[in-house]
């Protein structure tokens, strides 16, 4: 697997496996993972050769399991994963392409929050989804147990025992996932030949949110929603996508239930990304997981940088504090501003939270707190943080 890799290599799809048959070893290709490749290439190959203003392009944010979808969306890691994406579209509109983009990543996030154009959670009923306007596609039942029965017995039978029959059913408590009047909802915004989605969410169902419901991101076993499934085929089946790109460190297809590498026709990562060429803007800094991506989604890895490091600095309570110090030692023969100033300092001190660090009372010595307080100022002023977000691009 990885030498190919090294070498740029995409798409480590098992054809064919060995069989000994006394001194002969044979080799029988497997059907249908032949076929998944050919497809896949042939798609790769419309991508090359379709005029830019005829292609579709789906964009997925992720956003974080149990934390609020609402307050988690687009979560990337070191990536504005908004101004990204909008940046990106208004360079295709450039290019060529039949995309209306939106302004910049702040019209962007607030046209998602606007419509709701998102899973239900703690705040956002399916109700509220319609009535706002989130809504990119119902999904009849009919249309989509055309996809669901072709899937092979023993993976519909972990879906339905996750999430009851299509389009989804309450199950020991768990309320239905995004299904409207009897129809899956698939949720999103659209901008002309392009589409952005919120991923659906993994391992939990409906409103409701008490700790009980919710399955954990890299849980092993929990097998897709019913919506979670639709929201991918409708991406490639119904709107077209000619590509699919996601956006960020790190979504939720690559650790679906399934193999870890030659994936298998039911496997959950495999049927989720379907025939779709897959994109996925990644964080240079996490190849263990980006190796996932390959492996499990067919991902093609497009790197952006880390954050830039600067200096921490200081700030508030910790600016005063280093002025009086400073202060301090240019008045170390003026008695009465000097016993003044030994009071702001411990005053400073507590306030700034470094008590706790400097053990600053009236029993140590003051020149011992001095020192102390110095250090720990030059240790906060030169430490490196992040400095922003990178913006892709």
């Amino acid at each position: 697997m990885a030498l190919p890799e090294f070498e740029g290599g995409i798409e480590p799809i098992i054809i064919g496996a060995g069989k000994k048959e006394g001194n002969y070893m044979g080799r029988s290709p497997i059907e249908d993972r032949c076929s998944k490749l050919a497809s896949r290439i042939l798609k790769w190959t419309e991508l090359r050769k379709k005029p830019v203003n005829q292609k579709k392009v789906a964009f997925i944010l992720h956003n974080r399991p149990c934390t609020g979808v609402e307050g988690s969306i687009g979560d990337a890691a070191n990536l504005d994963s908004f101004e990204s994406v909008a940046r990106i579209l208004n360079r295709m509109q450039e290019a060529g392409y039949a995309v209306n983009p939106p302004k910049d990543g702040k019209a962007f996030i607030e046209t998602i929050l606007k419509r709701k154009a998102i899973s239900e959670f703690r705040w956002t009923s399916i109700n509220e989804i319609v009535k706002n306007g989130g809504v990119l596609a119902f999904v009849e039942k009919e249309e989509y147990e055309k996809f669901f029965n072709t899937l092979s017995p023993k993976v519909k039978q972990r879906v339905i025992d996750g999430w009851g029959n299509p389009p989804g059913e309450e199950v020991n408590g768990i309320p239905a996932a995004m299904v409207h009047d009897k129809k899956i909802v698939v949720t999103g915004v659209q901008y002309g030949n392009a589409v952005v989605c919120v991923q659906p969410k993994r391992g939990c169902a409906g409103a409701r949110c008490d700790g009980k419901v919710c399955k954990i991101l890299h849980d092993p076993d929990v097998p897709p929603t019913h919506q979670y499934l639709a929201t991918y085929r409708y991406l490639e089946n119904t709107f077209g996508a000619d590509v699919l790109v996601h956006v960020g460190t790190h979504g939720n297809l690559e650790f679906l239930p399934g193999k870890g590498v030659g994936l298998s026709g039911d496997c959950y990562p495999d049927i989720s990304i379907g025939t779709i060429p897959h994109l996925y803007i990644y964080n240079y800094d996490n190849p263990p997981e980006g190796t996932i991506a390959k492996r499990r989604s067919l991902a093609c890895l497009i790197d952006h940088m880390q954050t830039v490091m600067t200096s921490g600095g200081l700030y508030e309570n910790l600016e005063e504090l280093d002025r009086l110090l400073g202060e301090y030692e240019q008045v170390k023969y003026d008695k009465g501003r000097e016993h003044a100033l030994k009071h702001l300092i411990l005053d400073e001190i507590k306030k700034s939270n470094l008590d706790s660090e400097i053990k600053a009372d009236h029993q140590t010595p003051f020149e011992e707190i001095i020192r102390k307080a110095h250090e720990a100022l030059g240790k906060i002023r030169n430490s490196q943080i992040h400095n922003g977000m990178d913006i892709f691009g």
